[in-house]
């Protein structure tokens, strides 16, 4: 009887032991797996921090370049041509209408900028470019001096549709050259985007260029 209760209790143990073992292997895979899944996520982490630096990195210096460029621009684009400004005095005189003329045209003429235009419109109410009439008059104030404008070149009356770019193509057989164009013509063109039909601008022949 004693020798079967030892047994039992053997029996008994050694199944405890059996099932201990069996628990603790089938724990090991999970945690192998656990494991894995944190060493791939720190490597997908730096995966992506590597490459949001290196974009980063690509579009500051994109951005750079950018802003390289717009400061060009923003330099060609000033249209600083150290002319003196002529101010307008309160002394008010008669201007005879020129076949051609516009307020913009007029504005410059008197005063070496065709921004004031405005106010030959607000001294003649009323009045626009399509009012104008070859012989007839306006008003304005006069200048504190004479605009004296001495261009160098031959005459180039802007039309409809040109650029700096198609006019130096025209006559230099390049578009490349039109910043010789706006040098030249400074007093009258504040932006090299921007010119007006009507306008006459001033070139050096290609000859007298070569020969610089």
């Amino acid at each position: 009887m004693k020798l079967l209760k030892v047994f039992l209790l053997i029996s008994i143990f050694a199944l405890v032991s059996c099932s201990n073992n069996k628990k603790k292997s089938a724990d090991k895979p999970t945690d192998n797996t656990v494991s894995e899944m944190e060493d791939e996520s720190d490597f997908i982490v730096d995966s992506d921090e590597e490459d949001l630096e290196l974009s980063d990195s690509g579009d500051s210096l994109e951005s750079d370049e950018l802003i390289s460029e717009s400061s060009d621009d923003v330099q060609v684009m000033d249209g600083s041509d150290n002319s003196a400004t002529i101010s307008m005095t309160d002394g008010v005189s008669d201007y005879q209408i020129e076949k051609g003329d516009t307020l913009m045209l007029i504005a410059f003429k008197l005063y070496g900028d065709y921004r004031k235009w405005k106010s030959l419109q607000e001294l003649n109410p009323g009045l626009s470019t399509g009012t104008l009439s070859e012989g007839g008059t306006l008003k304005y104030n006069e200048p504190s001096e004479k605009f004296v404008w001495s261009p160098e070149g031959l005459p180039y009356l802007i039309k409809t549709g040109d650029t700096l770019g198609t006019i130096s193509n025209d006559k230099y057989g390049t578009t490349k050259k039109w910043k010789l164009l706006y040098d030249n013509n400074r007093p009258m063109i504040h932006d090299p985007n921007l010119i007006f039909a009507g306008f006459t601008l001033y070139y050096v022949p290609e000859r007298d260029v070569a020969s610089e």
